[in-house]
């Protein structure tokens, strides 16, 4: 039998009530676009991460993207970012007219590196260059370092913008009290891809943010920049989140706890049988809490493990197997393989593990079995 990287079918069966009427409503109101739904969406989850807006858009990309044009940042700026991400980190900078300017990550956490960061904005502020924003990516759920971030920000006068994209839930204790991803920054993006914690039935994302002027914003852009019906302030984009996804994420959001608590719990069960497997385990810093978008092992026989794993029909994944500043869509950006050493030996050697909160404790126990028998042979 195969054990699945990811179950949303039983995801799904836990919400199908709650679905159904939230379904019948908008069908009984023919509210196809737009409409209460959304709303309620939008409020419902500014309330769970402690923020005073969310603005629902067309997909996490676009949420980047809206976000950084509504910051002003455009031609000549740039955007601090790291290379070990998903793509759309770095697109929706370059889609905004700016250039992205990368950082490596830390060896252990795998977000941006503080050192790094403040060695390049110091570069960056000798020479002249207009960097105008910081965007630290969550990566697998672990939020990067915010307090330092938002202290550095500060300091040098620039935005941040959290690419929360893979940390629905995650938090971080702030003085003694816990406080979600997502509401650190200037504005936070999130991605609701039907594999994150928090997933639609296809695309969406949303923005967050303290600020009402930016929430504005955002909202006209993601709108063609209507200001009413046929009264335009902006060419915007058409990037609505749809009605029937945010009817999917009101029914999901009331079970994104209980779902990270079992996917911290799956986290536990597979560091306690991997302890001693040879591989690197993500590490949680403490007065940390990850959301365990996915569990990321790190082995120098992660093709081998892979094969092994697939023979078995365990599914996993790799991400990401290239940096992005080594993808062919960056040539133009002038890196070189070399740049980002940390960045380029986690890539050659990181494998995504099942990870899910429907995960079975036998299946957890087969997976680390073949991952142990498979790092223990010559």
């Amino acid at each position: 039998m195969t054990i699945k990287f990811l179950d949303l079918a039983a995801q799904d069966r836990e919400i199908e009530g709650r679905l159904a009427a939230e379904f019948a409503s908008i069908r009984e109101k023919t509210a196809y676009v737009g409409g209460p739904s959304v709303a309620a969406f939008e409020k419902e989850f500014a309330e769970y991460l402690g923020v005073r807006h969310v603005v629902g858009v067309g997909n996490g990309t676009d949420a980047l993207r809206l976000t950084l044009l509504a910051m002003g940042v455009g031609p000549g700026d740039e955007v601090i970012t790291v290379p070990m991400t998903f793509i759309a980190t770095v697109a929706a900078i370059v889609q905004t007219g700016a250039r992205p300017l990368f950082v490596d990550i830390d060896p252990d956490t795998c977000t941006i590196s503080i050192p790094a960061l403040i060695k390049c904005l110091n570069a960056a502020r000798s020479t002249g260059r207009r960097v105008r924003a910081i965007l630290p990516v969550h990566l697998y759920g672990l939020p990067a370092p915010m307090v330092e971030l938002r202290e550095i920000a500060e300091r040098y006068d620039v935005k941040l913008v959290e690419d929360a994209c893979q940390a629905h839930g995650a938090r971080i204790n702030v003085n003694g009290n816990w406080v979600r991803a997502g509401s650190m920054g200037d504005a936070a993006c999130f991605s609701f891809y039907p594999g994150k914690n928090l997933g639609a039935w296809g695309d969406g994302g949303a923005v967050a943010t303290n600020d009402e002027t930016l929430a504005r914003t955002v909202a006209n852009l993601c709108d063609h920049g209507r200001i009413s019906h046929y009264a335009h302030s902006a060419f915007g984009s058409n990037s609505r989140l749809d009605t029937l996804q945010a009817a999917v994420l009101r029914s999901k959001l009331e079970k994104l706890d209980d779902w990270n608590r079992r996917r911290r719990q799956v986290a536990a069960q597979y560091r306690e049988l991997l302890a001693r497997s040879g591989a690197v385990l993500p590490y949680e810093p403490e007065g940390f809490e990850s959301a365990y978008h996915l569990f990321v092992i790190r082995t120098p026989k992660r093709d081998a493990l892979r094969t092994a794993l697939m023979a078995e029909q365990i599914q996993c994944g790799i991400h990401y197997p290239v940096p992005v500043h080594l993808q062919p869509a960056a040539r133009e950006l002038g890196y070189q393989a070399g740049d980002f050493p940390v960045s380029e030996g986690v890539a050659d050697t990181v494998l995504s593990l099942p990870m899910h909160p429907h995960l079975r404790p036998e299946e957890i126990r087969h997976v680390a079995s073949v991952v142990r028998k498979t790092l223990a042979a010559e």
